[in-house]
């Protein structure tokens, strides 16, 4: 049988006094990570993407519907961040969260995960660093992102590590061990 095609939700009004910034679409989760998050989310229309989140792997959904944070080493491996994992109506699977540093330097991830399978997600999305290690380096990027499991860890790692100025950054998305 062929999957069922999920029709995207209606553009949101622009509310915003600039007519130049782009339309907004307010989604309806009804699966999420959490239970302090709203039931709704509102992103630029544009970065919707076209299709649905591929689920290829049910262990590897479950391991993100039950991340427990994320870190970047320059902020420590302590003290993980939050991570929000979200399913829309239309079967479009948002990612929110970051973690905070010493001092002021922070990650953020902001964006889409488009494919799950056996060990590796996809996020499209921004990835943003601010303040960490050094305190001026300012590093942010939108594009495809690969994270993996490798060695039977219980973390998804980015598969990028130098995609900014050249540091090596290790960015991981961590799950229960018993889910490895």
């Amino acid at each position: 049988m062929a999957p069922q095609a999920l029709a995207q939700e209606p553009p949101v009004e622009n509310a915003r006094p600039d007519a130049d910034l782009p339309p907004l679409t307010e989604m309806k989760i009804v699966r999420s990570s959490r239970t302090d998050v709203p039931d709704t989310i509102t992103v630029e229309t544009a970065e919707i993407p076209g299709e649905p989140t591929r689920v290829h792997d049910q262990e590897g959904a479950e391991r993100l519907m039950r991340n427990e944070g994320v870190t970047l080493q320059w902020n420590g491996l302590e003290e993980r961040g939050p991570i929000w994992v979200g399913v829309t109506q239309s079967g479009h699977w948002s990612l929110v969260g970051g973690q905070k540093g010493e001092a002021d330097g922070y990650l953020d991830l902001e964006g889409f995960i488009t494919e799950i399978g056996e060990d590796y997600f996809v996020f499209s999305g921004t990835i943003k660093m601010l303040g960490t290690p050094d305190e001026d380096r300012f590093c942010r990027d939108t594009k495809q992102w690969r994270f993996e499991v490798t060695q039977n860890r219980s973390y998804y790692r980015l598969r990028e590590f130098e995609w900014c100025d050249g540091l090596t950054d290790y960015i991981d998305i961590y799950f229960p061990p018993s889910l490895r």
